[in-house]
């Protein structure tokens, strides 16, 4: 395995001495390895922080998401009523005027 690879455990704090050992002699000649360092620091720091702040789900969940549903399938049924209605309504005026 080479020392990139190393990295994500490196920053973990999962490898072994010699492992460690091994990624700092390369982090010591290697600038470019060290800026990959830095990114990984960052996304470790970041998973931390996010598992830190994870948070309950509302015990009101279900039924917002069912509300939530059930209006907009309503709000669907409500359009196509009027849809339906004005199309009607249409039809029905353009017989009177004698359009069709």
């Amino acid at each position: 395995m080479n020392v990139e690879e190393l990295l994500p455990a490196y920053i973990a704090g999962e490898l072994s001495e010699a492992g460690r050992e091994r990624v700092r002699a390369a982090l010591a000649t290697s600038p470019r390895l060290r800026e990959e360092r830095a990114h990984y620091q960052q996304l470790f720091l970041l998973f931390v922080l996010a598992q830190a702040a994870e948070l309950p789900t509302p015990t009101d969940l279900s039924t917002r998401i069912m509300r939530h549903v059930t209006l907009h399938y309503y709000l669907n049924r409500l359009t196509n009523l009027a849809y339906d209605l004005v199309g009607a309504y249409g039809r029905a005026i353009a017989f009177y005027l004698r359009l069709t």
